[in-house]
């Protein structure tokens, strides 16, 4: 397991592991406020995902949107899910960032999906492993990251929380659809790395060895679930987790609807991202220039924000203080004191010039010195 797909969730860890103070009831309010956040972040994350053309970027983007789920779960009191929802995706997401980097390491480092495409012509290997770390990711059955993420929105429902619920739903959706539109983009469609000069090749050998056991535990991970549930229950009362009479009636119906907008997802991104043809890049090309798109693009413009109104007032205030607290007080102060220093060292030094005489010069001065000091401490006294 790599830093990307385990070490960024110890913020969820670290919920989980304070379970007692959230489970108080003084203090229900803040845990839904983590619940309500982590909804937003899985999905503001995965609807930047939508555009990115940056491989590396959609990954991340994907991390943190999973990191939302997370969140939601553990904000709700479904600490065992959010738990179980963090293994499980350290599986398929070490092998989505392992398959990336094959990719990357393939095209040179180049990373934009449009100057890609049919790369599973030449990289079958990583092309079923991307293949089966998206179908994942999309929450798809039987693969892990159904089970555990259907439990999260199943969850947000069971807790009345139907706005939650209602987003997480939809961010699924998003999810199959950014999954499946990268690997669309990359091994599918028409050839357009050749053109530009990239002649990728597949990984050596031995990489996708070592990463087959990734690809296995995101198939099987999910199977275990009830396993897991059994193993957690034995730490103690503040991390179980049941679903009430209701939910459990409508399990199969609210599995089926994040099945229907998952797999309508991965459709629209077959539709739109894995036939050859101009037709289809014309009608990608016009979605490029609408205002949503450009929204998404640009990170609904919170970095474009940052920069307006925190980093160029941030910088400005800087170089004034620079130029006037810096440069005229801190830096004239210092530059001063070495220059008094070295001026009197320069006059003092006229003291040591080796010539005997004159170090008898300044032992007759100092005798004299002596003398009028002991004659006024006389007078004084």
């Amino acid at each position: 397991l790599i830093h990307a797909a385990t070490m960024v969730t110890a913020g969820v860890f670290l919920v989980i592991r304070a379970n007692p103070l959230y489970s108080m009831e003084e203090v229900a309010g803040v845990s839904f406020f983590i619940a309500s956040l982590g909804t937003f972040v899985a999905f503001y994350a995965a609807s930047m995902a939508l555009v990115e053309r940056d491989l590396k970027r959609i990954i991340a983007y994907s991390t943190l949107s999973q990191l939302g789920y997370m969140f939601a779960a553990a904000g709700l009191g479904a600490y065992w899910i959010a738990l179980f929802h963090l293994a499980a995706h350290a599986f398929f997401k070490a092998l989505l960032f392992l398959g990336g980097g094959n990719v990357m390491h393939a095209m040179h480092d180049e990373l934009d999906l449009f100057k890609m495409g049919d790369l599973r012509k030449k990289m079958r290997g990583t092309w079923i492993y991307l293949t089966i770390a998206s179908i994942a990711l999309a929450g798809l059955p039987p693969l892990a990251g159904f089970w555990s993420k259907d439990a999260i929105i199943e969850t947000a429902f069971n807790e009345h929380t139907y706005i939650l619920w209602g987003m997480l739903v939809i961010t699924a959706g998003m999810t199959a659809f950014y999954s499946f539109r990268q690997v669309f983009l990359s091994f599918h469609g028409e050839d357009r790395h050749t053109p530009l000069g990239f002649h990728p090749h597949e990984m050596y050998k031995f990489v996708l060895v070592a990463m087959s056991p990734l690809a296995v535990l995101a198939v099987i991970t999910g199977w275990f679930m009830g396993s897991y549930k059994a193993f957690i229950y034995k730490i103690g009362e503040t991390v179980q987790y049941e679903m009430s009479d209701h939910t459990h009636h409508l399990a199969t119906y609210l599995g089926l609807i994040v099945i229907f907008f998952a797999l309508s997802g991965i459709a629209l991104a077959y539709y739109k991202y894995a036939r050859t043809g101009e037709n289809a890049w014309k009608r990608s090309e016009k979605v490029e220039n609408g205002f949503f798109y450009k929204l998404l693009a640009n990170q609904y413009y919170v970095p474009k924000f940052y920069e307006e109104f925190i980093t160029k007032p941030y910088m400005m205030i800087s170089e004034k203080f620079w130029t006037e607290v810096d440069l005229k007080i801190v830096d004239a102060t210092v530059d001063n004191i070495a220059k008094f220093l070295y001026g009197s060292g320069d006059k003092t030094r006229s003291m040591q010039t080796g010539n005997l005489s004159n170090y008898l010069n300044w032992m007759a001065v100092g005798a004299v010195l002596l003398l009028v000091i002991a004659a006024i401490s006389a007078m004084i006294g």
